[in-house]
Parts: structure tokens; C-alpha cells; sequence
């Protein structure tokens, strides 16, 4: 993957782990948990991160500080870190409840051979449609002014790409088969 395109992917994606950060921590109250995620904490004495976990028939979506789990029952499951923008696949589509540091998750790898890329080309259309479908949720219940406040607050020089999806843009498009 080009670098260029790689800056970019790490750019998006830490935007949006800041805006589900943010979205905890809603005025008007735990956006995520209002969707229907649930909240797993770490019980020890260490620092780790909180889990939020949705679970909807074939999907499974977990969230942390570190990063993004998207899995399917049909496809297995990809992983997207906050730190390194290299989606990876494993051939499972849920996660355990246990996991608080990306120490704790399984191998994940770089697709190998044609069925495993396909299963992976299917999560990464299925999660960027996802992501559209919970940023239009996020819009009706908490308005546009809410997130373009999430997207412009803070690091603004780290978080400039999506800001064009904010001027005058009424939805994004994600298109399907």
C-alpha cells in the first residue's frame, strides 16, 4: 500500500476512534451505549482499555482506545489499529470479553489466497457501510453540530481529513454491490 494512502487510512481512522471516544462521552449521554454496544471494563489494577461490544445476529463490532474489531459470521473478522493503518483478517468473527490491551487479541495476518481476500474485501465494504450507517444514527440523535464539534476539537492538524464531509454535506455514500 503506498504510504500516501496509508497516512491518509491512519489519519481516518484515528478521527474516528476520537469521535466514538467522543461520543462516550455525549452530553447527552453514552452515544455508544444508547446504540446498543455494551461497556466491558478491565477489573485489574493496570490501565486498560475499556471494551464496547455490539453484537447483532452475524456482526460483532468491539471498540477500544487501540482500535476497531469488525467480524461477520460468513467472513471472519478484520482488526484496524489506531497506530498503523494495515487492516488485518483472521478467520474468526468474535472476540472474548477479556480483551483490554492489543496484547490480548489474537493473530491477526494479511489475507492469503483469493477466499481469504474476498472475506476481507466483504469486511472492510461491511464496515466502512457500518460506519456510515452509525455516523447517520450519530447525526439524527445528536445533530450535525454535535459531530462536527467531536471532528473539529482537539488535534485539528491530525484530524483535517474529514472536515470537507462536514461543509455542506448531508450524508456520505458508501456504495454496494
Amino acid at each position: 500500500m503506498p504510504q500516501t494512502v496509508r497516512n491518509f487510512g491512519l489519519q481516518l481512522t484515528a478521527q474516528q476512534l476520537w469521535c466514538w471516544g467522543r461520543d462516550i462521552e455525549c452530553p447527552d449521554g453514552n452515544l455508544l451505549l444508547q446504540y446498543g454496544f455494551d461497556q466491558h471494563r478491565y477489573r485489574g489494577k493496570s490501565e486498560r482499555s475499556t471494551c464496547y461490544r455490539l453484537d447483532d445476529e452475524d456482526l460483532h463490532v468491539s471498540m477500544w482506545g487501540f482500535g476497531v474489531f469488525f467480524g461477520h459470521r460468513d467472513w471472519g473478522g478484520l482488526f484496524l489499529s489506531r497506530f498503523d493503518f494495515c487492516p488485518t483478517w483472521a478467520p474468526i468473527e468474535s472476540l472474548l470479553l477479556a480483551i483490554h490491551q492489543i496484547a490480548d487479541l489474537p493473530a491477526f495476518v494479511r489475507p492469503n489466497g483469493a477466499v481469504q481476500w474476498r472475506c476481507a474485501h466483504q469486511l472492510w465494504k461491511s464496515l466502512l457501510q457500518w460506519m456510515t450507517g452509525y455516523e447517520r444514527w450519530v447525526k439524527k440523535t445528536a445533530g450535525i453540530d454535535y459531530r462536527h464539534e467531536c471532528v473539529t476539537r482537539g488535534c485539528v492538524h491530525l484530524f483535517a481529513p474529514l472536515k470537507w464531509l462536514l461543509r455542506g454535506s448531508s450524508s456520505v455514500a458508501v456504495s454496494g454491490d
